[in-house]
């Protein structure tokens, strides 16, 4: 057994009741060497904060802090990782589980391959959609058979990104998470291991199993526009990672992943392209938000070129760039924990 210390970061909002079940999976584990770091971000539902303060008077290995404010949900996550004092680093839900020696696992993985930054475990995966329907799935960990075969299993299923609650090195992930503030909300987590994927050495073990619950019941349907902005600044960033990490002689064939990825899960699985209609909106709607984008971009470079003391005509490009920002951004920026 690896006898080094882990940091668990788990930031939290209004989680409820489902929060006992996580804290017991992840205070019953067979690694008992481990700080639980929580941060509740400023939860309103008084029943998260009971639960963490009897566990926390309970356990002397949780370090547990309530935010005064919501912080967000990507600078909430980012905070229990800059907290972390171990060698070793993961997240975790609130309504997520493990298996009782899931840290005991990675640990040895990463204790065996010094060069690999991440180990990823199995992930079961219960799905509820809006309709009622409940479905099953098990996501392998990363292969061992090098960086093409990783590549290859991370396009071929799209859940593959829950392999971010595998176990890092802390060192590097406190240098490279803040790389998540370059991409959006949503996909982000997607985009991000990407290109980490592209660069670091990530192992499996399929010996430690994560258990993740993907609960799409509750959330905001998403119109069509959002879901083509969503496809679309995923492809960008995918398109872009894929230039700059992969090596010269390998650039075009990551950019042909890129677009694998894009048609599969995005055009495809979301029947985007599915009537001639839709190919004609898709269009459109990319030719419109390419324009505003191109014309917001313009307002701010001539804001801060020319803005002085007194220059109302800069100072309200910018304050009219802000707040379309703000309008554009999603629901979840401002509630999500």
């Amino acid at each position: 057994m690896s006898s080094r210390l882990i940091s668990i970061g788990m930031p939290i909002y209004n989680s409820g009741e489902s929060l006992r079940r996580a804290l017991d999976g992840l205070l019953g584990q067979t690694h008992t060497h481990f700080e639980l770091i929580i941060s509740d971000n400023a939860s309103t539902d008084g029943v998260t904060k009971a639960i963490t303060e009897a566990y926390a008077r309970r356990d002397s290995r949780i370090r547990l802090t309530r935010q005064p404010v919501n912080l967000g949900a990507v600078p909430n996550f980012l905070w229990v990782l800059k907290q972390a004092k171990g060698e070793y680093f993961m997240w975790a839900a609130d309504d997520d589980f493990w298996s009782a020696n899931y840290l005991e696992e990675l640990a040895l993985r990463l204790d065996e391959v010094p060069e690999a930054i991440l180990a990823t475990p199995q992930v079961q995966i219960a799905t509820t959609f809006r309709n009622g329907e409940t479905e099953q799935e098990i996501i392998h960990p990363a292969p061992d058979e090098g960086r093409e075969a990783m590549i290859e299993a991370y396009l071929q299923n799209s859940k593959s990104c829950t392999w971010i609650y595998g176990l890092y090195r802390t060192n590097w992930i406190q240098k490279h998470a803040s790389e998540w503030h370059n991409y959006p909300l949503m996909g982000g987590d997607v985009i991000w291991l990407w290109g980490v994927i592209l660069q670091e050495r990530i192992v499996g073990n399929s010996q430690a199993t994560f258990f993740y619950t993907a609960d799409h019941s509750a959330r905001k349907k998403q119109t069509y526009r959002q879901t083509v902005e969503m496809c679309g600044g995923m492809f960008y960033h995918m398109c872009r990672l894929s230039w700059s990490r992969s090596p010269a002689r390998d650039r075009w064939r990551g950019l042909v992943n890129a677009f694998r990825h894009y048609y599969r899960h995005h055009l495809y699985r979301k029947d985007l392209l599915n009537t001639s209609i839709r190919i004609a909106k898709i269009a459109l709607l990319w030719c419109w938000i390419g324009l505003e984008m191109g014309v917001r971009t313009v307002i701010k470079r001539l804001s801060s070129t020319f803005a002085r003391p007194g220059n109302r005509i800069a100072e309200t490009g910018l304050t009219f760039v802000k707040a379309q920002d703000q309008m554009d951004s999603p629901q979840e920026r401002r509630d999500a924990a």
